[in-house]
């Protein structure tokens, strides 16, 4: 996975009703775009919004049942970024270490 899926994986997760909603697809397995609105009190934008987010991401797969999207959590992809991300962490910071200045080395223009 290149860097930039990475993070765009890790970007829609990082907000908390995102997360959140993940967590309830998960549990359920599946879910509608409307049982997902069922679950949140936000509007209806609000919730379509932050799934294409997740679905673009490839967080979340949809799958169409006539008029219904019907959602799922693409687990694959959470394993291989929870997979990925301590490996990337390390390979970067051994790969070009940076320093911290000591207090007081700032420079000054």
């Amino acid at each position: 996975m290149e860097d930039q899926k990475l993070v765009r994986v890790l970007k829609a997760l990082a907000d908390k009703g995102r997360f959140r909603m993940v967590q309830e697809i998960a549990a359920a397995g599946e879910l509608s775009c409307g049982q997902v609105g069922e679950r949140f009190d936000l509007a209806q934008p609000t919730i379509s919004h932050h799934l294409k987010i997740l679905a673009e991401a490839e967080v979340l797969l949809v799958r169409r049942n006539g008029q219904h999207a019907i959602i799922s959590v693409n687990h694959d992809i959470l394993e291989e970024v929870a997979g990925l991300l301590p490996q990337r962490l390390i390979a970067r910071s051994r790969a070009s270490p940076r320093r911290a200045r000591p207090k007081g080395s700032e420079r000054r223009a």
